[in-house]
């Protein structure tokens, strides 16, 4: 199976067409519209709130860069109104994501079911070897609910992020590779904790913090960039550490240690 990065990166650019909007990549002058859709409160509302201003900033400088990310607009011209996204999960390792935020002036129209099916339907024909796709959404957003299951998406899970119940959605039903990428995680949070658990017991390990929230800005520009702030898991390590094991907290708590690079995952 092909990592979904280089799925992506391999089909890009793509304009997808429904029939009252066009899908197309994001170009610098869409910022105004990433700006709406990070900012407005009730775009935002299930979202855990307005992005901060470097948020927004690093979101204006990397989605005209990065694969998989379209803005949506009128079929007929004109200026956006949100952002469709598919991007790798970096809940599971070869796993893609689907994202979408349109701008409460286009609620109510079904235009955003056009929108996110066209990108559910180019996933399942052009990147057939990119990886099983899902979408997760809060328990509380019933619109977005009724979206995916409009689709034909089902629910194939349920899991706790930023304090609140979520749900995860996947086309069709539960196939075969989305059981084994289920089992897959399962090991993979059971050797990320036993990694932690030794890790955290070594004299580097006991010296830090038990509580990384309570790290200042300082103190946390000075950490490993690894995944900063992405569904509770932090890398406690100073920067460019060796070797390459990060060392910090899931969502839960739990220590863990996971391997990769020391680059920061995509926020959607």
């Amino acid at each position: 199976m092909e990592p979904v990065d280089a799925a992506l990166a391999r089909r890009w650019p793509a304009v997808l067409r429904a029939e009252r909007v066009t899908l197309r990549p994001v170009t610098h002058e869409d910022a105004p519209v990433v700006r709406a859709v990070l900012t407005d409160p009730d775009v935002r509302a299930f979202l855990g709130g307005a992005a901060s201003e470097a948020r927004i900033e690093a979101r204006q400088r990397e989605y005209p860069a990065t694969p998989g990310v379209w803005a949506v607009a009128p079929a007929g011209g004109g200026e956006a109104i949100g952002l469709v996204s598919i991007t790798a999960d970096s809940r599971s390792a070869g796993r893609a994501e689907i994202s979408y935020q349109l701008l409460p002036t286009a609620w109510g129209q079904g235009l955003g079911r056009e929108a996110v099916g066209a990108a559910v339907d180019w996933w399942a024909a052009e990147v057939p070897d990119g990886g099983p796709l899902v979408a997760v959404t809060q328990e509380r957003n019933t619109a977005s609910q009724r979206l995916l299951e409009s689709l034909g998406m089902t629910v194939l899970d349920t899991l706790l992020e930023y304090g609140e119940p979520q749900y995860l959605y996947t086309p069709g039903s539960e196939e075969t590779t989305l059981r084994w990428a289920r089992l897959l995680q399962a090991r993979t949070d059971e050797v990320e904790r036993r990694r932690g658990a030794e890790a955290r017991a070594t004299a580097a390990g006991r010296a830090l913090p038990e509580d990384l929230s309570a790290l200042t800005p300082t103190e946390m520009a000075r950490l490993c960039p690894a995944r900063h702030g992405a569904y509770g898991r932090i890398c406690a390590r100073k920067q460019d550490h060796d070797p390459d094991l990060h060392l910090g907290k899931a969502a839960d708590g739990a220590w863990i240690a996971w391997m990769g690079t020391a680059e920061p995952a995509p926020i959607p």
